[in-house]
């Protein structure tokens, strides 16, 4: 029996795939994309914030993000653990909404002139606490204008107060509490 031969045989080509690159907002410019974990690759995703009914909006979120979890895994072979959120806005409605009503209530219940005082400078106190631990300039500066506009509006109420002005004061309590 003659002895049988291997036909001849080549490796193959390795085709070098692109590697992905990714735009860094910090260094604003697209930057090759390395895992921290070898080849895993976990993405966390802030999803819809779902206010009512589905909508083609959400569709386009999932499929979307999907697209971008295959060609990742797919393609480029890494292994993504991928989780999306749906934040629920019905506690912040209703906080909202609470907030809104005892405001109205508080308003209609046409307190004193010296409760609203009282009332509004123990607001200012607490808006102070407020400016004091808030760290983000920016907020802190937007924060620092209302709370300079707040103050404004109570000396003004005090002003009024005290010259016995009834259409000043009246005026003055009106920007103060509205």
């Amino acid at each position: 029996m003659a002895k049988r031969t291997q036909p001849h045989w080549e490796a193959p080509e390795q085709i070098k795939r692109p590697g992905l690159k990714l735009y860094n907002s910090l260094t604003r410019q697209k930057e090759d994309f390395v895992p921290q974990d070898g080849n895993r690759v976990t993405w966390y995703s802030c999803g819809p914030t779902v206010y009512d009914s589905s909508h083609m909006g959400h569709a386009r979120s999932y499929i979307s993000f999907d697209i971008l979890r295959r060609i990742l895994s797919d393609y480029f072979g890494y292994d993504v653990q991928y989780v999306m959120n749906i934040t629920d806005i019905d506690d912040k409605i209703i906080k909202r909404a609470r907030q809104n009503h005892l405001y109205e209530k508080y308003v209609q219940e046409n307190y004193s002139l010296q409760k609203n005082l009282s009332d509004s400078k123990k607001v200012l106190d607490l808006f102070m606490g407020t400016v004091k631990t808030t760290i983000d300039l920016d907020k802190k500066g937007m924060i620092e204008k209302l709370l300079a506009r707040m103050t404004s509006a109570v000396e003004e109420l005090e002003a009024a107060v005290k010259s016995n002005d009834d259409a000043k004061t009246k005026e003055a309590q009106k920007v103060c509490i509205v």
